[in-house]
């Protein structure tokens, strides 16, 4: 199934008509939906199919999980290698770090970047060079501790489309991996959506193809079979280092290495697309 949230704070079931149908009275917001998911299961299909569809209207939607405890993101996570766009590994040269060293190089975005469909990536003042990185968006499920790599997918409750966008050129440039946290958490640097994708309609978040258009110029092509360390085991990492909790998001990393990324201007259009799981438009607007 596929859930959105809309801007009024109501969770709808997005249908395969693209009609909505709206969980008021079934499930009071997506982190509730998302915990709750497998035991209201039945009530939720039920409503759903019993439920008067309404015409899906995207200015409606809101980012499917407006506030999430944490953001986790992936960094270098794949295998790299060509410079062909079609390349499923992504552009750049191959990484030189093992696995288990790009496991550690997984750092948080904070909640407040966070916009949904139709919202704008906001340039701030001082940060000219802005880069949207296209990557796959787990949404975990239930609160979970220490999971193994067998048990990590059960935890998911769906799949969602996010940009881990970035001012590059932020700062003095002196200590790019310092400044990480800081160069991507601006406000609106990490649009999500259009909706979530349950894990069942997913049967191998490792067979999916992504594609990035600004001003239907296609700048990024990938597959997330690519990924260096697929999502079981970055969900499995992640549980090691803190609990994980309904509605906490992993951006999986982007398979394109800076080399061959292009940075935004105001009034660009962004259109994010996951094979499976949906597109999400954008626009870009300056601070101010």
């Amino acid at each position: 199934m596929r859930f959105a949230t809309l801007k009024d704070g109501t969770v709808a079931a997005v249908k395969s008509d693209d009609g909505l149908v709206s969980l008021d009275g079934v499930c009071g917001s997506m982190l509730e939906l998302a915990a709750s998911y497998e035991e209201s299961r039945e009530a939720i299909e039920r409503a759903v199919a019993e439920g008067t569809p309404v015409t899906l209207d995207a200015t409606q939607l809101a980012a499917p999980v407006p506030a999430p405890s944490k953001i986790w993101a992936a960094a270098g996570n794949y295998h790299r290698g060509s410079a062909n766009l079609a390349n499923a590994g992504g552009r750049g040269q191959a990484g030189q770090r093992s696995p288990d060293e790009l496991l550690e190089h997984i750092f948080l975005k904070p909640p407040s970047a966070v916009v949904g469909p139709g919202d704008d990536i906001v340039i701030p003042a001082n940060a000219e060079t802005i880069f949207p990185e296209l990557e796959l968006c787990v949404v975990i499920g239930r609160e979970c501790r220490d999971l193994s790599e067998d048990e990590a997918l059960d935890a998911v409750f769906g799949y969602s489309v996010i940009l881990d966008v970035t001012a590059r050129g932020y700062g003095s440039g002196k200590n790019l991996m310092g400044t990480r946290c800081v160069r991507k958490g601006f406000d609106t640097f990490a649009p999500v959506g259009p909706w979530i994708v349950t894990r069942d309609e997913i049967p191998d978040p490792q067979a999916l193809e992504m594609r990035l258009w600004v001003n239907d110029d296609l700048r990024q092509s990938a597959g997330t079979g690519g990924m260096i360390n697929g999502v079981a085991r970055l969900v499995s990492y992640l549980s090691q280092v803190g609990t994980l909790k309904p509605g906490d998001l992993i951006a999986s990393g982007n398979p394109d290495s800076p080399d061959f990324q292009q940075q935004l201007a105001a009034g660009d259009e962004l259109v994010a697309e996951i094979a499976g799981v949906g597109q999400l438009r954008l626009g870009v607007a300056r601070a101010g």
